[in-house]
């Protein structure tokens, strides 16, 4: 009777390895894929803010997110920061998420990282800039980018003062 015991838990745990040997194998490629997805910068992109209209998207629905250059090279107004960060000695980097209005202006602004003047502060200037339209099917649709600014006002070493966000 033991050994039957012994016989039938071996059988249990080998159907619950083959099982789970199973899901692991159903559940690969699917992590693959969101791994490359990930490494290609293509997973679900959140807007910085909610919008109803259209955004641009690739074939795939995937959202077209513009890269720093690409938006600033996008530029067709911009504005440098003002207020009494110019005046502060300070240095930092900030990344900002933008959602452009298919007529060019910025509809709304998302700091991810910086320091929070520095963030305050591009986002306000941000907010002031202009871009050309983006087209999708012949239409005019919004769009996004991920900006990054470095702000260096006083003590920047050798490359002198940037009273400028863009970098």
């Amino acid at each position: 009777m033991f050994q039957q015991l012994s016989l039938k838990s071996l059988e249990n745990h080998a159907t619950a390895v083959s099982i789970h040997s199973m899901r692991l194998r159903a559940m690969l490629p699917v992590a693959l894929l969101a791994l490359c997805e990930v490494a290609l910068g293509q997973t679900k992109f959140k807007a910085p803010c909610e919008y109803g209209g259209e955004l641009l998207h690739q074939s795939q629905g995937i959202i077209r997110v513009f890269t720093s250059d690409e938006m600033k090279a996008r530029a067709t107004h911009k504005q440098d920061i003002f207020g009494a960060i110019k005046q502060a000695d300070i240095k930092g980097t900030a990344i900002v998420d933008v959602l452009v209005a298919p007529d060019g202006h910025v509809v709304c602004t998302r700091s991810l990282t910086g320091h929070p003047m520095v963030r305050a502060s591009v986002e306000d200037a941000l907010r002031k800039w202009e871009f050309s339209p983006a087209e999708m099917d012949g239409r005019r649709v919004a769009y996004v980018g991920r900006m990054e600014f470095t702000l260096c006002n006083i003590s920047c070493g050798e490359s002198g003062p940037s009273m400028t966000i863009i970098k």
